[in-house]
């Protein structure tokens, strides 16, 4: 057992977890708007990047803490719903079969203070800052899928109990023609080959690498980086910018990418040397060793060229878009 995810002894600390979350446990895992918030996460992301390949898909989740809690969410979501219809078939009866459930909820919940991520779990609020937080930290505490398996399926346990015994059981507890519970959330794949520019530079510049090399964590939030994207892409050089983006030829999302860091950069946004930017940008800690001379010469040479576009931000070329980020930064000295 992973002892940085599990207490190893009922402790004075525990209890007080313990306790909290049961006396408050309608509140904490009554989680549908986290769920919301994955889904519309999820799709994002799909749309961003359509059509991964499996290993560029669970290579991203690897070495993304967000988008791996994204992932193992919603994976798990509702496949506890088959225990509840058991229960139900046990104790027919409304009010009693409440009462089990609330009997059942109470040892999950048990289950679920024994893990030192518990702990955490109360700083979960409806917005898009806490779970990317939260994620980051589980993230950094899960050593083994199994450890990691356990939470997930614990925390989908104790929200469909929640959600029954609150009476908010429909639509998940709907039955299809086949007699088997529908799943509410459904995702649409997105045109093959069709990108969403403003979701792919979102979610482009919530990358680890940002934070890493940001000069002010406070200031620089994930929602400050999305309010900049949108402005941006709603001025007179938004158009450009998409056009160029959706553009595979000749490195012009890589330019792109390059001239939006830059400007950045220039702007005092990182203190970094734009080869080391495009190094970690390009390849995060958890990519695989290149197998071969000609891979890692391949990755030198993408990494020297994104070095050299994200240095050509303040040339005539990109100098409009670089001053409009000037501007846009003096009107918004913080996250709006």
């Amino acid at each position: 057992m992973d002892t940085r995810i599990f207490s190893s002894s009922p402790t004075l600390s525990r209890q007080r977890s313990y306790e909290r979350l049961q006396v408050d446990a309608d509140r904490l895992f009554d989680i549908g708007w986290l769920i919301v918030r994955l889904t519309q996460e999820l799709r994002q992301m799909l749309s961003a990047e359509p059509s991964p390949t499996p290993p560029q898909l669970f290579g991203s989740l690897r070495r993304n803490a967000e988008r791996w809690f994204v992932w193992e969410m919603l994976h798990q979501h509702t496949k506890s719903i088959v225990r509840i219809l058991d229960l139900q078939q046990l104790f027919p009866e409304r009010d009693l079969f409440i009462r089990k459930l609330q009997e059942e909820r109470e040892q999950q919940i048990d289950l679920f203070s024994q893990l030192l991520i518990s702990k955490r779990w109360d700083t979960l609020r409806d917005d898009d800052t806490s779970w990317r937080k939260f994620a980051k930290v589980m993230f950094g505490l899960s050593e083994t899928p199994e450890t990691a398996e356990r939470f997930f399926a614990l925390t989908d346990y104790i929200h469909m109990l929640t959600l029954v015994i609150l009476g908010k059981e429909q639509p998940y507890f709907d039955d299809t023609a086949d007699g088997e519970p529908s799943s509410p959330q459904t995702l649409e794949a997105p045109d093959p080959g069709k990108i969403d520019t403003r979701a792919a530079l979102k979610l482009f510049l919530r990358g680890d690498w940002f934070d890493k090399f940001s000069t002010d964590k406070k200031r620089f939030t994930t929602k400050w980086r999305e309010d900049m994207v949108n402005a941006l892409l709603d001025s007179d050089y938004g158009q450009t910018i998409i056009d160029d983006f959706t553009n595979e030829t000749n490195n012009r999302r890589l330019i792109v990418k390059g001239v939006i860091v830059g400007c950045l950069k220039a702007a005092g946004v990182f203190e970094e040397s734009d080869l080391s930017l495009a190094r970690t940008i390009l390849y995060p800690v958890g990519t695989p060793e290149p197998t071969s001379k000609e891979e890692e010469s391949e990755r030198k040479t993408k990494a020297s060229t994104l070095a050299n576009y994200i240095g050509q931000s303040k040339k005539r070329k990109h100098e409009k878009i670089y001053y409009w980020v000037l501007d846009w930064m003096k009107d918004h000295p913080a996250e709006s």
